[in-house]
C-alpha cells in the first residue's frame, strides 16, 4: 500500500469519553432495540409507531452511520448493523406481562427515530441524521473510479514532459484524498470501505517510475495528445472534491457537533 489512508477517525478531545468505554452498553442497547422490535411484533397493535418499519430502518441507518461517525470499531458498528437488519422474530411473549411493556415503552411513545437521536444527543455522540444511502455511495465510488484513467495518463505525461511539476502534483492529490475520505467518514460511511477506495485512487498506485524504453514511449504519447494538458491548466483534477460534495447528504447541526 502506498500512502494509505487509515487514519480517518475523528480525533478525540481530552474531555470527551473514548468510543470504547460505550462499547458494552451500546451492545446491550442494540439486543434491546431488537428485543423490542419483537416484542412489537406481537403485541403492539397495528397503528403503534413500534410497528412502522420504515421509521425502524430508518433509526437503524441512523444508528450504524454514527457509529462509523464517531469511531467505533469496524467489526461493532457491522455486528450492530447486522442485528438491526435482521427481520424481528416473533417470539411467544405474554402481553400481559409488564415487564415486556415496559421494554416497548419508548419506541411507542416517540417511534423509533426519535429514540435512536435522543439515545445519541444524551450520549454526546455524533448523530448523522441523513445517512448516505448505498445508491449515493455507489454513484461515489463511481464517480472517483471514473476519474482515475484520466488522471494516471495526468501523472503520467507530466512525469515524461515536465518532471518538475510531478512532486507538487502528487502531493496535491494525496492530500485532495485525505479532505475527502474525511468527509466522507464524516458523513458515516465505513472507513475500511472509505480506506479501500481511496487507497486505489492514491497517486503512488496510479502513477509508477518508467523506465527508460517507456519514458521515451510516454513523450511521444503525450506530445501528440496533450488532452492531459487541458486537465492540468485548469485544474480538473481537483475535481473529485466537488463531485462527493454534491452526492453527499446536506449535514445537520447535530452532525457537524453542536448538539
Amino acid at each position: 500500500m502506498a500512502a494509505g489512508f487509515t487514519a480517518f477517525s475523528p480525533q478525540a478531545q481530552a474531555d470527551e469519553v473514548p468510543p470504547s468505554q460505550d462499547l458494552p452498553v451500546l451492545d446491550f442497547y442494540a439486543d434491546s432495540l431488537v428485543t423490542a422490535r419483537s416484542i412489537a411484533a406481537v403485541c403492539a397493535p397495528p397503528s403503534s409507531p413500534a410497528r412502522d418499519d420504515k421509521a425502524w430502518e430508518e433509526a437503524a441507518a441512523i444508528l450504524v452511520a454514527s457509529l462509523w461517525a464517531d469511531g467505533f470499531p469496524a467489526d461493532f458498528v457491522r455486528s450492530v448493523k447486522a442485528r438491526l437488519d435482521h427481520p424481528p422474530i416473533p417470539a411467544k411473549i405474554d402481553c400481559n406481562d409488564g415487564s415486556k411493556i415496559d421494554e416497548l415503552a419508548g419506541s411507542e411513545d416517540e417511534g423509533w427515530v426519535q429514540l435512536i437521536k435522543g439515545m445519541l444527543k444524551g450520549t454526546g455522540l455524533r448523530a448523522i441524521e441523513t445517512p448516505v444511502s448505498d445508491a449515493q455511495w455507489k454513484e461515489i465510488k463511481a464517480t472517483i473510479e471514473g476519474d482515475l484513467p484520466a488522471q494516471t495518463k495526468l501523472f503520467d505525461c507530466v512525469g515524461a514532459v515536465g518532471f518538475g511539476l510531478l512532486p507538487t502534483l502528487i502531493h496535491d492529490w494525496n492530500g485532495m484524498l485525505i479532505e475527502v475520505g474525511q468527509k466522507l467518514v464524516a458523513a458515516g460511511l465505513p472507513r475500511d470501505e472509505v480506506s479501500a477506495e481511496l487507497n486505489a485512487a492514491d497517486a503512488n498506485h496510479l502513477w509508477h517510475k518508467p523506465d527508460a524504453a517507456t519514458l521515451a514511449s510516454l513523450r511521444r504519447s503525450c506530445k501528440e495528445d496533450k488532452s492531459w494538458y487541458e486537465r492540468l491548466a485548469t485544474m480538473s483534477y481537483a475535481g473529485i472534491s466537488v463531485e462527493v460534495d454534491k452526492r453527499l447528504p446536506a449535514r445537520s447541526t447535530s452532525e457537524t457537533g453542536d448538539q
